[in-house]
């Protein structure tokens, strides 16, 4: 077992934190594109039209790309940052759950029947993936 540790993470270029997040991004998106496509075939439920591929792979790789720069700003800022990075990703992962009480899309549509099913979990795709890849790259000097 190799852990994260705050020594690891404290010194590391700006350019490794990016790379970190834009990794754990790809992986998300692949992983929450894989979720959509199983999820719809199975239940049945259709996806509107604004949550597609592309979307979804830009809602996964954006938010971890700057996940990672938050998690630089703390390695500047503090002596735990990796504490604090996962402290603060564990708490938006669950606090995006109230997200899920919308009613209207982002384009103003209703929401569908099954969406809470389809949204909620890629959620916490995206949030395990940033707490475990961007802190582990950082500190490892490795490629995933």
């Amino acid at each position: 077992m190799y852990p994260v540790t705050d020594e690891k993470s404290i010194g590391v270029s700006l350019q490794r934190y990016l790379t970190g997040g834009l990794i754990a991004g790809i992986i998300a998106a692949v992983l929450n594109n894989i979720y959509h496509t199983t999820y719809t075939a199975i239940t049945g439920v259709e996806a509107p039209s604004v949550i597609n591929f592309i979307s979804v792979a830009a809602a996964s790789i954006v938010p971890l790309v700057l996940a990672s720069l938050v998690y630089y700003g703390f390695s500047k800022s503090t002596n735990k940052p990796t504490m604090v990075f996962l402290i603060l990703t564990a708490f938006l992962t669950v606090a995006s759950s109230g997200l899920m009480a919308i009613s209207q899309l982002p384009n103003r549509t209703p929401v569908p029947d099954g969406f809470i099913g389809l949204a909620l979990p890629m959620h916490y795709i995206a949030g395990v993936v940033a707490a475990i890849c961007i802190p582990w790259y950082v500190s490892r000097g490795k490629k995933l």
